[in-house]
């Protein structure tokens, strides 16, 4: 993979369409530009590097993320006061972890840490409108695979970065900027062999900063600031459904699939029991505040208030469950992802399996879970049983922290209108394992966008305003110059 000059490639997005899509109003600020930040170098640099970093082909598998590393590398190690790490995951030459160490001169505190991944999901190139690794400007818009997840970020990252650098006389902590490997899935060549065979590098950090939460554009306008805290812990639960075997032509009433099939039925159909964590009572609480729909608000404030019943609880949650993503806020999550049985059409097989993806709340315990799953299928010859052993999940990072409040200040500072909510993201990030080792972690994806945006994540023709670009650097410039000064 070629290097492009970052010189280059940012005079050519100056050209191009950088500095138009930064007017759009929806992400003017109108607050003045914090101090040692050129509003048009962040958003110029922001956007050259995403177009870089689309270009390096980081599909996951195989990873190659040392192209990336490799990347970083060549920008940061001639910056005065960065000391570069490129960790090669001996395994695999190609895959690689990235660490960076701005060194405050005077200080005084332990660092903050800002997390992103370099690996992205596979592109079905058939399915999308444009090549998704060579970056492409449509209607305000850079499409491309990892504009969003996680390459948007990594971009506005190493660009506040370089900037605070300038400042490192004035900073009273360090600033670690980690690229990670290896976070869509696969072997262990990321956050965890980092912080088996490197933690000096990260370890000493007192909290970090990671994707996860969302901003998120209603009407125009940047309305919700989510900050992600905590996350549900994921499992896989498989259904095995045993049965005599026969000829297709004579029908059996104990054909095992036929029993699988009812079992799969009745447990995707079931709800787990409701249960409120800190994070998602004070969610419920303030998105409660700039609710329209006057039902599902009284639901969100009889939920989030202090000494609800379970009747109470239970009431509104049966109305706020109808939005599929509130649904997974409010519980154990169960969701149907595999089924197989049989081998010929004139074969009745002996067994069939299903497989549910189950992402549990923080505190629950997973045998219990997989316990009610059984009493839900009903089937003496259906089984559930948890594939792996159960994990103990972290704790919440709490939201009394100096990072959490420069995160809620920076975003009232440049959109007064928004509300700020502590945030459970239902998937799974690299966040847990920093917090599994007592690094309180924050999540956001700093990119403010419509949730139609949002949702393209992981699919086809992924995309991201171009304008947001600008937005999200002076985001985490703000946050890590509040939190490091």
């Amino acid at each position: 993979m070629v290097i492009r000059n970052v010189a280059c490639a940012l005079a050519t997005v100056v050209l191009t369409a950088g500095a138009g899509a930064a007017q759009d109003p929806t992400y003017a600020v109108r607050a003045a530009a914090p101090a040692g930040l050129s509003r048009a170098q962040a958003q110029a640099s922001t956007l050259a590097h995403l177009q870089n970093l689309i270009r390096i082909n980081t599909q996951n598998p195989p990873g190659n993320e040392l192209a990336t590393a490799l990347y970083f590398d060549s920008v940061l190690s001639r910056v005065p006061g960065v000391e570069t790490h490129v960790l090669r995951v001996p395994a695999d030459s190609t895959r690689a972890n990235f660490v960076a160490r701005l060194r405050a001169r005077n200080a005084r505190q332990k660092p903050v840490l800002v997390m992103g991944h370099m690996d992205v999901v596979g592109a079905d190139t058939s399915k999308w409108e444009t090549d998704p690794f060579e970056p492409t400007f449509r209607d305000g818009y850079l499409y491309g695979r990892g504009a969003i997840d996680d390459k948007g970020m990594l971009a506005a990252t190493l660009t506040a970065f370089v900037q605070l650098a300038a400042q490192r006389d004035r900073l009273d902590r360090d600033i670690i900027f980690f690229g990670t490997a290896g976070e869509e899935g696969g072997p262990p060549v990321g956050v965890d062999w980092v912080i088996e065979h490197h933690r000096a590098l990260i370890g000493d950090a007192e909290f970090a900063l990671n994707e996860g939460g969302r901003i998120r554009v209603m009407d125009g306008q940047v309305r919700t600031v989510n900050i992600q805290t905590t996350e549900k812990v994921a499992y896989n639960v498989v259904a095995r459904a045993t049965g005599p075997s026969g000829h297709g032509s004579v029908p059996l009433t104990d054909n095992a699939l036929a029993a699988l099939a009812r079992a799969v039925t009745r447990v995707h159909e079931w709800r787990a029991p409701v249960r409120l964590i800190e994070t998602t009572r004070l969610y419920f609480q303030r998105l409660a505040t700039i609710e329209q729909n006057a039902e599902v608000k009284r639901a969100m404030q009889e939920i989030s208030a202090e000494g609800a019943s379970r009747e109470q609880i239970d009431r509104a949650a049966a109305v706020l469950s109808r939005d599929p993503l509130h649904n997974a806020v409010l519980r154990t999550g169960t969701s149907l992802t595999l089924l197989n049985g049989g081998f010929r059409t004139n074969v009745i097989p002996s067994e069939g399996r299903a497989t549910f993806n189950v992402r549990i709340l923080p505190g629950e315990d997973i045998t219990e879970v997989v316990r009610m799953m059984n009493q839900a299928g009903g089937e003496p010859s259906v089984t559930f049983a948890l594939d792996g052993e159960p994990a103990q999940a972290p704790p919440p990072s709490p939201v009394s922290t100096e990072l959490f409040q420069a995160m809620e200040q920076s975003a009232r500072t440049m959109a007064p209108g928004a509300t700020v909510l502590p945030f459970m993201s239902t998937g799974a990030t690299d966040g847990a394992a920093l917090r599994a080792i007592g690094i309180p972690t924050y999540g956001i994806l700093p990119m403010p966008m419509p949730i139609e945006d949002e949702l393209r994540m992981h699919g086809d023709n992924e995309r991201v305003p171009v304008g947001a670009l600008g937005w999200a650097t002076e985001y985490l410039y703000r946050v890590l110059q509040r939190v490091a000064s």
